[in-house]
């Protein structure tokens, strides 16, 4: 998703070619916005599980729950071989031009709208600078992209790591360094949601992106650069089922009994979500969307595109349909709503985009 680009890189041993990887993966950005955006419209208290709406939405959002693990997979399947066509100051200034100013400029957006709507007061000097430092304190969704921020500080270590991998030519070490990455990005998380569970007091800060979701990263670049047989393949699809189902059923549980462990079943970071997220991106790798006609892949393309300004713009569309009393309150209406947030969305930010300065400083 935020900060990719097409990956040009040389075709290593166990993957797809580069046609098919940016196929599967603009399948992959495509499907993870429209969860998004799911997540984000909810109609019931998400720790109340007293009612059959509740558990449509705890099912919805098991679905979704996937999204965020698979645009930080994407991220390392696009990114962690950088090294080898780009310097780090290049990679450094295109991320950080995709990223932090687009970030900073619709964190003020969000900032007057909200001024406008009537839910804050005028913003002030301080409330400015708050939003220029903290863009999350004003939209809450752009914590994702200061995680990103963190994790592009220190893609470049393991970018020169692969890179060493790959130039001793030797399939038994790659492969053994490609396996070495899918332990780290399956237990980065766990560690570090561990830690902060049971002593939150040891390292607080240590659930920190540079931690937990840099292994969602290392997880995809593993996974895509792997050739996995049909019965691992079901292992995966298997396990991934499993992670939904602790989702849905073992986290309606905690959340009931035990709500200081909710973090166990629900979160980002929880190992649920790790599953079902890997079993997404296996499936849609050995998908057979690689083979669709070139109209198909040309829709998602343009569909993938729009991605990044979608993550941008849909929450605050969101807010201002709620301003304007359009929002739905019926649980059977919240999937036809979203589809319709996404769709409203991408027009938007599809016809924001012809606009080429826009295109390149604040819809890229």
């Amino acid at each position: 998703m935020v900060g990719t680009t097409r990956d040009n890189s040389l075709h290593l041993p166990g993957t797809k070619s580069s046609k098919q990887r940016r196929v599967y993966l603009d399948l992959i950005n495509s499907v993870a916005i429209m969860w998004v955006v799911l997540l984000h419209v909810r109609f019931i208290s998400p720790d109340n599980p007293s009612s059959s709406a509740w558990w449509v939405e705890n099912i919805l959002s098991g679905f979704g729950i996937a999204a965020v693990p698979l645009f930080f997979m994407a991220t390392g399947i696009n990114l962690l071989d950088f090294t080898r066509r780009e310097s780090i100051g290049t990679f450094y200034r295109k991320r950080f031009t995709k990223i932090l100013i687009p970030m900073i400029l619709w964190a003020q957006v969000y900032l007057f709208v909200h001024m406008w709507t009537g839910s804050t007061p005028f913003p002030g000097v301080h409330e400015i600078l708050r939003t220029l430092v903290a863009p999350s304190s004003e939209a809450a969704t752009f914590w994702y992209l200061e995680v990103l921020v963190g994790v592009y500080l220190v893609l470049p270590i393991f970018s020169y790591a692969i890179r060493g991998v790959q130039a001793e030519q030797a399939t038994t070490a790659h492969t053994r360094f490609l396996w070495l990455m899918a332990a780290l990005g399956l237990f980065l998380p766990i560690l570090t949601q561990g830690i902060h569970l049971l002593r939150p007091n040891i390292f607080p800060e240590f659930i920190a992106p540079i931690t937990g979701y840099l292994g969602f990263c290392l997880l995809g670049y593993a996974l895509a650069n792997t050739e996995f047989s049909r019965a691992w393949r079901i292992v995966i699809y298997l396990l991934g089922v499993l992670g939904l189902a602790v989702y849905i059923f073992g986290g309606a549980y905690l959340i009931a009994h035990r709500p200081d462990l909710k973090s166990v079943a629900h979160g980002y970071l929880a190992l649920p979500a790790i599953l079902w997220a890997s079993a997404v991106l296996v499936f849609c790798k050995y998908s057979r969307i690689g083979q669709a006609s070139a109209t198909v892949q040309n829709i998602l393309k343009r569909l993938a595109a729009l991605t990044f300004g979608i993550y941008l713009v849909h929450l605050l569309i969101i807010q201002i349909l709620e301003t304007m009393n359009f929002s739905l309150t019926k649980v059977q209406w919240e999937v036809p709503y979203a589809l319709f947030v996404w769709a409203l969305s991408a027009v938007i930010v599809w016809m924001l985009r012809l606009i080429p300065p826009i295109r390149r400083w604040i819809l890229p």
